[in-house]
């Protein structure tokens, strides 16, 4: 399986900012949390179209990830107004999120771009555009 498929998954994020364009309240801080998903797609895009493991373009993209899920799990579980089974459709994508994840650092730590490797981050990449959504949904 080729690792230039993780671009076409990163690149749902695409639709994510189009979700804020179009539907958030804009906040300042959604304004930021756009700004990270430029950001990230951008970063990812660079880094999937040629994957060398712990090139500096790896550990930027590692990072970049990292801030910007948190700072979209803290905003909506902590500032987003969403009502109890909003919250906990949210919290099960976090979860399997972080399960995909593990999965995926599992095995690329076995065989780098493994098919595995790339189906289960694809699959946390799906999951994290699915729970970026949730950050733009208009109030409740």
């Amino acid at each position: 399986m080729r690792p230039q498929l993780l671009r076409i998954t990163n690149g749902l994020l695409v639709l994510s900012y189009i979700f804020f364009l179009q539907f958030s309240d804009k906040p300042a801080m959604e304004y930021i949390l756009s700004l990270c998903l430029i950001i990230t797609i951008g970063v990812s895009q660079l880094f999937w179209n040629n994957p060398v493991r712990w090139y500096i373009i790896h550990k930027i993209d590692g990072v970049v990830a990292k801030v910007s899920i948190l700072l979209f799990i803290g905003y909506v579980l902590f500032y987003k107004k969403m009502d109890i089974s909003m919250t906990y459709a949210f919290m099960l994508i976090i979860t399997w999120t972080i399960y995909f994840f593990v999965l995926s650092n599992y095995y690329s730590s076995r065989e780098w771009c493994c098919d595995k490797h790339i189906i289960y981050h694809g699959m946390s990449h799906i999951l994290c555009f699915a729970g970026s959504l949730y950050a733009f949904l208009p109030g409740v």
